[in-house]
């Protein structure tokens, strides 16, 4: 443990290499992975798996999440085609899990829910992330930023939140990193070592093909070549082979989606996608922020949809402000000096992420999560900026230990606030708002901020109450169906508020309707406010002190 594993190999650079260069070799040279550096990650992974696992069940399932659950109750019978739209890899984890827990549960070694079984995989995975973040960083920078940026993932609350749900985004994080830092590594490795980047190119391509098993993104391995294509990593020495990525590297990115999810070779799942791709399957339409709906789906894009600023305002209001500061310099570092591999790799990753992301009439803020790999890493930079500007002013002034405790100051602004407010915000971490939001959980996405959190809460509500065969309704039929079953009341009778059949003046009596505000669309909102207007609540779910769910009876 203690002989130091190299992150990087140390390269040749001529004598009239750019400084950029020069400074990139020097990065790579230092970037050793030895003892204290494993036991840090170590502790980051650990911290990291136990803030993201902790009250794993105090949030009932989502709809996506139970669709989930139904795919893997039909894995256990052989079907691999449901929930066809999203790839199998994730849901194959979820199988394991599912299965892992059923064992130690009639063990008797445990009690473990249905939720923390779905979710597990992800928590697991979203911990490890810490890893890949930290190569791909110590790659282009050293290792001390590459730490900091795993810390900032480790305890980032943005990072934890969308690690706690069963979607596919966390996985498809995981694979995207090593597979950027293994092509990294191929385009590092002297032309003279052909052994070496054939390795790192296989490992890359099995990398992309896990992502793409993981989910169906495939722009950011175009992002990828585009870097590689605009940027060198290092410079060739004189008669040294120029290497090409072998075609190798685009095999074995086949061969792992492949078999990490066949069942994309499937007709019905061809289909299914081809279907989903065009529209046919969405039931409802529309976005809530703050008090106006917005379309939310792809015709929509660039201007009829949820608007440009969306993800400009959940960096401005969801994220820690330490971090909002950190970004901000890094940024500024980064455009400073354009011609840095490492900074021009993350200029193009973040502008290439929030440009067309914003522009899309469709957004949801989990898929920030591939975004914030790199808010961490510009902000990882700007920390190191702004700690090498302080301390060595300090030094200048013969102040040496005052720069020691400057240094320790920045890192516990920078790190330690921002874990201290994940810790802070357990289990409801995606209602998290920070000062500049003006703490106003659920106000400005209401949909992502509460995620379908509460509604088990409801529904245990109407099961206690409501008379044999009397009506449920709301939006999520499918949270419906597993709960109404656990609780034992599969004699009520579940409605969706926003199907056109289902009409108010015509409902069965007693009826119990839950309100989301998360889940308010074009199809339904005039029932939602005829309900809230006409008849009486009767329960009310509060996440941080806002309703979440509320249950109106209609007699």
């Amino acid at each position: 443990m203690a002989r130091p594993v190299e992150v990087d190999s140390v390269e040749t650079v001529e004598a009239g290499a750019s400084s950029e260069a020069k400074e990139s070799a020097s990065a790579r040279a230092s970037a050793k992975l030895d003892a204290w550096v494993v036991i840090i990650l170590a502790a980051f992974i650990v911290c990291g798996c136990g803030l993201r696992a902790v009250n794993l069940s105090a949030v009932g399932f989502a709809e996506d999440e139970i669709n989930k659950l139904e795919a893997v109750r039909a894995y256990e019978h052989g079907d691999i085609t449901p929930n066809a739209e999203h790839p199998m890899l994730m849901k194959s984890l979820i199988f394991v899990s599912v299965q892992a827990a059923r064992v130690l549960n009639s063990a008797g070694a445990m009690k473990i829910t249905d939720e923390a079984a779905l979710r597990f995989p992800n928590v697991l995975f979203g911990a490890l992330t810490v890893i890949p973040l930290f190569l791909l960083t110590a790659a282009f920078f050293d290792k001390r930023t590459a730490l900091l940026a795993s810390a900032l993932w480790a305890f980032g609350i943005n990072a934890i939140t969308y690690n706690r749900i069963a979607k596919e985004d966390t996985l498809m994080v995981f694979f995207m990193l090593f597979a950027f830092y293994f092509y990294l590594r191929a385009k590092q490795t002297s032309g003279f070592d052909p052994r070496g980047k054939r390795k790192n190119y296989i490992l890359s391509g099995a990398s992309f093909g896990l992502m793409l098993a993981s989910k169906y993104f495939p722009h950011y391995f175009g992002l990828n070549m585009l870097y590689h294509y605009l940027v060198r990593v290092r410079e060739r020495a004189p008669d040294e082979p120029q290497g090409k990525t072998p075609g190798m590297f685009y095999l074995m990115m086949l061969i792992a989606f492949l078999v990490a999810n066949p069942a994309v070779l499937l007709p019905k799942t061809l289909d299914y996608l081809n279907a989903y791709t065009s529209g046919q399957l969405l039931t409802h339409t529309g976005y809530l922020m703050g008090e106006h709906l917005y379309k939310n789906n792809m015709p929509a894009t660039p201007f009829r949809g949820t608007p440009v600023y969306f993800y400009a305002l959940y960096l401005m209001i969801k994220v820690p402000i330490p971090i909002i500061i950190a970004l901000i310099t890094g940024l500024v570092v980064a455009f400073r000096r354009p011609r840095h591999p490492g900074h021009a790799f993350l200029l193009l990753m973040f502008l290439l992420w929030i440009v067309p992301y914003s522009l899309m009439g469709a957004k949801w803020l989990r898929y920030t999560l591939s975004l914030l790999p790199f808010v961490y890493m510009l902000s990882a930079v700007g920390i190191m900026a702004l700690l090498r500007a302080f301390t060595s002013r300090l030094k200048s002034m013969k102040q040496e230990r005052a720069a020691q405790f400057a240094g320790i100051a920045l890192i516990a602004f920078f790190v330690a606030w921002p874990a201290w407010t994940a810790l802070a915000s357990n289990p409801h971490y995606a209602a998290y708002t920070n000062a500049l939001g003006g703490g106003r959980a659920g106000y400005s996405f209401p949909h992502d901020e509460f995620y379908d959190d509460g509604l088990r809460e409801a529904i245990a509500f109407v099961c206690r109450d409501a008379p044999q065969g009397a009506t449920i309704a709301g939006e999520t039929p499918a949270v419906f169906r597993y709960y109404l079953e656990k609780f034992g009341r599969t004699d009520l009778q579940s409605r969706v508020l926003s199907d056109q059949k289902f009409e108010l003046a015509g409902v069965q009596k007693p009826a119990y309707i839950i309100i989301q505000k998360g889940r308010t669309y074009f199809e339904n909102r005039e029932k939602m406010m005829e309900v809230m207007e006409r008849y009486k609540k009767v329960f009310d779910v509060k996440v941080d002190n806002v309703s979440a769910a509320e249950v109106y009876k209609m007699e």
